[in-house]
């Protein structure tokens, strides 16, 4: 991997960032699985990349999906060092992210043994300062830092937002979502007093809501309606199921914006990636 040192190219979040030179982190995040974290980061490193910056995602979730999704391996305690091992030892993840079909984005992988990060962490004692340190070794290298979270309130998750410069919260049409959003925002301050940082020191980039399917019931539209005028949290995009663009672009290894660059799949992403600050309107 070739270093550079270019200060990242972004939008002008109204909130505090990274300085000058380091890349801007987001935790793609919901507690709740099946929301389409993990679609959101890949596409939407797709959508930066095309712009020309430097993206590294972070597969934070055991399952490996990102990690899948970029056609690379998942890392294997018995063979060598992981994710989980470098951040507990408080190393250089340099050596494990791998490069993917787009020369701009890279993934650090994920392996089986981040089932027991939670209870791994807690015993560190310093587990909520875990993952910024970790990072801290490549923030010159990219412009943004994608996490994708894995579904959960947990040690992990916390240290993955501390982390972070801002977030993006993922939600489906779903009756509990609303509560959802609730309770990751009760997270995110929680998160920040931990981390000795102001509550308002995590910039919420804004809710996605994923995997819509229309025409919708009385009871969706009413959800629906809710989350695009959520009091708190702009609406920076929706993506509605599209099974074969996103499917294709996956069996390949690519985003959909690489992939399928007309289609208004491709177009959803790139919404998100303007709507969120990270890059201007072409």
């Amino acid at each position: 991997m070739t270093e550079t040192t270019t200060a990242p190219v972004l939008g002008a979040p109204a909130v505090p960032g990274p300085r000058p030179g380091e890349a801007f982190i987001i935790a793609m995040c919901n507690q709740k699985g099946g929301v389409g974290k993990t679609t959101t980061t890949i596409n939407l490193a797709g959508a930066l990349a095309e712009h020309g910056r430097r993206v590294l995602v972070v597969d934070c979730d055991p399952q490996g999906n990102a990690t899948m999704a970029c056609k690379v391996p998942l890392l294997d305690e018995d063979k060598g060092p992981t994710q989980a091992t470098v951040l507990l030892e408080m190393g250089d993840p340099r050596p494990l992210i791998a490069e993917t079909k787009v020369p701009n984005i890279h993934v650090l992988p994920a392996s089986m043994d981040m089932c027991f990060l939670p209870s791994r962490m807690r015993e560190s004692g310093v587990s909520v300062s875990l993952y910024r340190r970790m990072l801290s070794h490549v923030l010159h290298l990219y412009d943004v830092i994608l996490l994708d979270l894995r579904p959960a309130l947990d040690t992990d998750t916390d240290a993955q937002t501390a982390a972070a410069n801002g977030a993006i919260i993922l939600v489906d049409v779903d009756e509990w979502a609303m509560k959802a959003v609730k309770m990751q925002q009760a997270q995110h301050i929680a998160v920040m007093r931990r981390a000795e940082r102001p509550d308002d020191d995590l910039a919420i980039l804004g809710l996605v809501i994923g995997r819509i399917v229309k025409p919708m019931g009385d009871i969706d539209a009413k959800i629906y309606r809710q989350l695009q005028r959520h009091p708190r949290i702009r609406c920076i995009g929706e993506v509605p199921i599209r099974s074969t663009d996103l499917k294709e672009s996956r069996a390949v290894g690519l985003p959909v914006v690489q992939h399928r660059p007309r289609t208004d799949t491709a177009g959803f992403f790139r919404t998100i990636a303007v709507n969120a600050g990270l890059v201007k309107a072409a």
